[in-house]
């Protein structure tokens, strides 16, 4: 192992962990880029020195304090493995010590970029309870240690940390995706959004540069539409959307590779892992028992795709942890999540379909779609019509519409609207465009609760909402005496059962 340990027990990691933390600084210099801005401005306007000579300056100046940083956060970082948590001592000028109990760590993860691959070396960071995402680090530490750490912590207490630890050449793939899959996964990612709304502002603080050069091309442009004909001109425009088409799904199907090739799910004992990735290989893990909730979801894309994506949730404290506290399987079949349900309940459930597709949900009352159209549709429609009519004439006659669209998507959600269950557990179903469907274990509900509408009261109906650490999940529009029934049954569960609800 390429770390120190001094006489009172404290390890040092590799030097190698430098290179995290380079990449720590500049990750938070890029967070505060607003915050970056002004005194590089105030640098580049004022002295008389050319602009070139201040950027060749200050880009060394900064090469300096980043490096010195890093060195420096490398040489206060300490950390120590007992029998019950893990001790991280850091900073700088601001010393933190961190006491990590293995009870509160729901996963430990691990990242390997291409020069910590060569060297056998790993970054791992642990997912707490309550935290809003990793809690602690340990850079630059081998792969052997780190899967000794996790068995240590997955229950293996008093195992020492050796080079026993189990590797994942040592465990059989339960999921292995393929270059085809890398393709699903890339056309159906909605984040790759994130491009456009980067090129966005950066185009628009590059609009007075490069404006004069874009007012000639549309010169040329028009005049070239003038010779090449209309239908012509239609036809290069199409083209050019097709193209950018073409590029945007290259990109995000690239992307999807780089963070997905090789992907593999394993079944650790009671520890789910999965291991992908091109250039960077993540690692993550979850234990089964740490589990609140299964999703299966599936957009348009996805649907075209005959594909879903797959996601754990764990325990989370509000709603901005919630992307930070999933295990996901990018893409699987319905066929495929069936099978991996019971091995992600730990054997407890599994008997239940999330196939969305499935004819065994039951409906949700009919009167779920009429309320929506009622209050969405029919009273907007009523009020706003005469309102347009009478403020902008006949064109107010255009609000007219909005009511057949209403009732359309109001009939979609109703008929995508479903829930079965049994005595272990429940799967919710819903969607609009796409479909989702949310399973959980009746034992590990915290709270239950029944809301009724004055509609729903005299419809004799109701809304089931049952709370759990990873969110609530809510059946709604059920028969009021079948939702009181569900509520007390959850609630002997809860008590009933001896394990932790975490």
């Amino acid at each position: 192992m390429l770390n120190t340990t001094n006489r009172d027990g404290w390890h040092r990691t590799s030097p190698f962990a430098i290179l995290f933390f380079i990449g720590r600084i500049v990750r938070l210099i890029a967070k505060n880029a607003w915050q970056s801005i002004a005194p590089l401005f105030v640098y580049i306007t004022v002295g008389k020195e050319g602009l070139v000579t201040k950027l060749v300056i200050g880009g060394i100046a900064i090469t300096i304090a980043i490096l010195a940083g890093s060195i420096l956060s490398w040489m206060f970082f300490r950390y120590q493995i007992s029998n019950d948590s893990v001790l991280i001592r850091s900073g700088v000028i601001k010393k933190t010590q961190l006491d990590i109990n293995y009870d509160r760590i729901q996963g430990v993860n691990t990242k390997q970029n291409p020069v910590y691959r060569f060297l056998n070396l790993v970054t791992v960071t642990f997912d707490t309870a309550g935290s809003s995402g990793s809690e602690g680090f340990l850079p630059a530490v081998t792969q052997v240690f780190a899967d000794s750490l996790r068995q240590r912590i997955g229950g293996a207490r008093a195992t020492p940390l050796t080079d026993d630890a189990l590797s994942p050449a040592s465990l059989t793939p339960i999921l292995q995706l393929d270059w085809r899959d890398m393709i699903r996964i890339g056309l159906a990612d909605r984040r790759a959004l994130i491009v456009f709304a980067v090129i966005g502002p950066l185009m628009g603080q590059m609009g007075d540069s490069i404006e004069p050069y874009v007012e000639q091309a549309l010169q040329a442009a028009a005049f070239g539409a003038t010779q090449i004909g209309v239908t012509n001109g239609v036809l290069i425009a199409v083209g050019i959307i097709v193209a950018s088409i073409i590029v945007f799904a290259f990109l995000s199907i690239a992307a999807a590779i780089l963070r997905y090739h090789s992907f593999k799910l394993f079944l650790d004992g009671r520890t789910l892992r999965s291991y992908g990735g091109l250039l960077t290989r993540h690692e993550h893990s979850m234990d089964l028992e740490k589990i609140q909730t299964l999703r299966l979801q599936q957009g348009i894309v996805q649907a075209w795709l005959k594909r879903y994506k797959m996601t754990a949730r764990q325990a989370i404290s509000g709603r901005k942890q919630r992307s930070s506290k999933m295990f996901t399987i990018p893409v699987v079949t319905g066929e495929q999540a069936d099978a991996l349900r019971p091995m992600l309940f730990a054997g407890e459930a599994g008997r239940l379909t999330q196939n969305p597709r499935s004819e065994r949900f039951q409906p949700v009352s009919p009167y779920y779609m009429r309320s929506r159209i009622l209050f969405l549709g029919l009273l907007p429609a009523f009020v706003f019509v005469p309102l347009g009519f009478g403020e902008f004439g006949r064109a107010g006659l255009i609000a007219i519409p909005w009511l057949p669209i209403v009732a359309l998507l109001s009939w979609r959600n109703w008929k995508r609207a479903g829930y079965l269950h049994n005595d272990d557990e429940l799967v919710r179903r819903s969607g609009l465009f796409g479909f989702r469907t949310v399973g959980l274990l009746f034992r590990k509900v915290q709270r239950v609760t029944i809301t009724q509408s004055r509609y729903q009261r005299r419809k004799n109906l109701a809304s089931l909402r049952m709370h759990m650490a990873s969110g609530s999940v809510r059946v709604p529009y059920i028969d009021h005496a079948k939702a009181q029934q569900l509520r007390d049954y959850i609630l002997y569960r809860v008590e009933s059962s001896r394990k932790a609800w975490h």
